[in-house]
């Protein structure tokens, strides 16, 4: 009995929306109610590498087949709201056929746009249509690849959600005239970016702003495309300004990251920093109201922000990488008497020489009266190592876990360091020593 045909309208477009357009239809060939019903599927996703001929056997793709499914999968949708539109598109769609899709798209009422296009990088051309820019439905854009080109007319007014990854950008002004005309966008992530001829800075001051994410990407093929003559990558300069800030992520390990200016960021929770910075402390400075914190500070010289005091931080996370990783934490342990948990973790490869360890005149207040958890990744049993735990054991009278997790996987250093870490006296009576 065909149950499937009799479920409600909504219901059985609800199913149909978790599948792949192509998949969906395949379904009109189910019933004949299907014919007519895929329409009312408000998301629609297309991959030109996966497309095959309307036989659906294993043929090699067809773009020609490709580009007249989609020109029907959008034309038949008149009157009716897009919600959603995926496109992976490849080096042989043309600038002509996405222009004529978004067209159509923005038409129809369109709310999330996800575009990844592996194809050719002419300048001459961005790859959105000035018609985007001025979507007023538009509440989700997703960028991978390809060239941008932002017009000065700009107004996404309903736009909450903005990523770009591995973006080439014509100026530095690009984002500067993005960014502002957004005036509710909430969340900005932003993967390894290029553009022609000169740096790229970042001057990011939007009261709506609640998560903002940078991160490197990989190498790969697809860079191969870019020539390094005309390029720079990275961001050379970040100004911020977003009070409703709630969730920052920084990563940035090529050594060309700066900060220009940060202020007025004193709501958030959550941050991870991974960077080489020539004056870290003036980014650490401006994270005094975190709750949770992951930290990999690399410079010649960390100069700790005297006078900080992060009354709120709970969580601290700090890589032991470079050798003043102990000092910073000393630091950050002293004036966060708040903090519940503590994790250690060696991210990257250990850099010489090692630090040496330093007892504090007056014990942490976290110690000894908050602190819960002590977690321990990549541990090696050194000297410093050694005696920060030894002391973590004897001053936290509240810790209820200690865990560690052996870098070596030599059985015999393996006992050795559980040993030296279950002789360790424990003032806390409930405190649970864990080893792998």
């Amino acid at each position: 009995m065909d149950r499937i045909s009799h479920l409600p309208d909504e219901t059985l477009s609800k199913i149909l929306s978790f599948l792949r357009t192509q998949d969906v239809m395949r379904t009109m060939l189910c019933s004949k109610r299907f014919k007519s019903q895929w329409l009312l599927v408000p998301k629609l996703d297309f991959d030109d590498s996966t497309h095959f001929p309307e036989t659906w056997g294993y043929q090699e793709p067809d773009y020609g087949n490709f580009r007249r499914f989609v020109d029907r999968s959008l034309m038949s949708r008149e009157g009716l709201v897009l919600q959603s539109l995926y496109l992976k598109l490849g080096r042989r769609c043309s600038y002509d056929d996405i222009a004529i899709w978004f067209g159509i798209a923005v038409k129809r009422g369109l709310m999330e746009l996800k575009l990844e296009y592996d194809g050719c990088l002419d300048p001459r051309h961005s790859f959105l249509p000035k018609n985007l820019y001025t979507c007023d439905t538009l509440v989700v854009l997703k960028l991978k690849k390809g060239y941008l080109d932002v017009p000065d007319l700009v107004c996404l007014r309903s736009l909450k959600t903005l990523s770009l990854k591995s973006m080439i950008y014509s100026n530095a002004s690009s984002l500067l005239r993005l960014l502002p005309n957004c005036p509710v966008l909430e969340d900005l992530f932003i993967q390894q970016c290029y553009i022609h001829s000169c740096a790229l800075s970042f001057k990011i001051i939007l009261p709506s702003l609640k998560k903002l994410s940078f991160v490197p990407k990989r190498k790969k093929r697809w860079y191969s495309m870019i020539d390094p003559s005309k390029t720079s990558s990275g961001i050379t300069g970040l100004v911020l300004d977003a009070p409703s800030l709630k969730y920052l992520h920084i990563v940035d390990r090529s050594g060309g990251f700066s900060v220009s200016e940060i202020i007025n960021i004193n709501a958030v929770v959550k941050a991870t920093i991974e960077v080489i910075l020539s004056q870290p402390e003036k980014l650490l400075h401006s994270l005094v109201s975190v709750e949770h914190i992951r930290l990999c500070l690399s410079a010649t010289e960390v100069v700790y922000p005297v006078g900080s005091c992060f009354h709120r931080l709970k969580h601290l996370e700090v890589c032991t990488c470079k050798s003043e990783w102990l000092d910073l934490f000393m630091h950050l342990v002293e004036d966060s008497p708040s903090l519940k948990v503590i994790k250690i973790n060696q991210c990257h490869p250990v850099t010489n020489p090692r630090p040496h360890w330093n007892q504090p005149g007056s014990v942490p207040r976290c110690f000894s009266s908050n602190l819960e958890i002590l977690e321990w990744v990549e541990y090696e049993g050194m000297q410093e190592e050694k005696e920060l735990s030894t002391y973590i054991f004897k001053t936290a009278v509240c810790l209820k876990k200690a865990s560690f997790t052996a870098k070596s996987i030599d059985a015999n250093k393996k006992l050795q360091m559980l040993q030296e870490l279950a002789l360790s006296p424990r003032v806390s009576p409930t405190c649970e020593l864990v080893f792998y």
